[in-house]
């Protein structure tokens, strides 16, 4: 069995600011697998915070046109644990 050579992160143990830092790095990246790990960890550690979904998805799409919501919608609902359409409801 071939296996493609890769990385992995341990997002549990980086720093806010790291988590931060590979956010950035990882968009738009084909690691999708790393990118949401970092996305979970960013989440989970708001909820910890005592922030809410809607919280969070209105923090995420504060600064986005109505028109582009769909993409951030796409992009962090798995993190979340909600479904796209899901994300688009509590945004409205």
């Amino acid at each position: 069995m071939d296996k493609r050579p890769g990385w992995s992160v341990d997002a549990k143990s980086c720093s806010n600011e790291r988590l931060a830092e590979l956010l950035v790095l990882l968009e738009g990246s084909e690691h999708r697998a790393q990118l949401l790990e970092v996305q979970r960890e960013i989440v989970e550690r708001a909820r910890k915070a005592g922030r809410t979904t809607k919280e969070l998805v209105n923090g995420l799409t504060r600064h986005v046109a109505k028109k582009d919501r769909a993409a951030v919608a796409k992009e962090w609902s798995a993190a979340l644990g909600i479904s796209e359409e899901e994300f688009r409801r509590t945004s409205g």
